[in-house]
């Protein structure tokens, strides 16, 4: 397992996510039951530590009942604040 630091854009999707997550007040650990994920994942990826595939973030949309398109739509904004 590599300890380098998270990247960014990591960091971002992560953050897109934990705040879909806490708008819909629920914990992590009910967040990735529903997305069909053990916890600990689910936290890497709100963490930044990992970073989702496309289609795991549909995925937890989907699953989370938030349209895939508001999350994509947040980072995309987010990571254009970057530079």
């Amino acid at each position: 397992m590599s300890h380098d630091s998270p990247k960014p854009e990591d960091r971002i999707v992560g953050h897109v996510l934990r705040s879909a997550r806490e708008r819909l007040g629920l914990s992590q650990e009910d967040a990735a039951d529903k997305a069909g994920l053990h916890r600990a994942q689910y936290g890497r990826y709100e963490a930044g530590q990992n970073a989702p595939s496309f289609l795991t973030v549909v995925q937890i949309a989907t699953r989370l009942g938030v349209p895939a398109s508001e999350i994509a739509e947040e980072a995309e904004r987010q990571l254009k604040s970057l530079g």
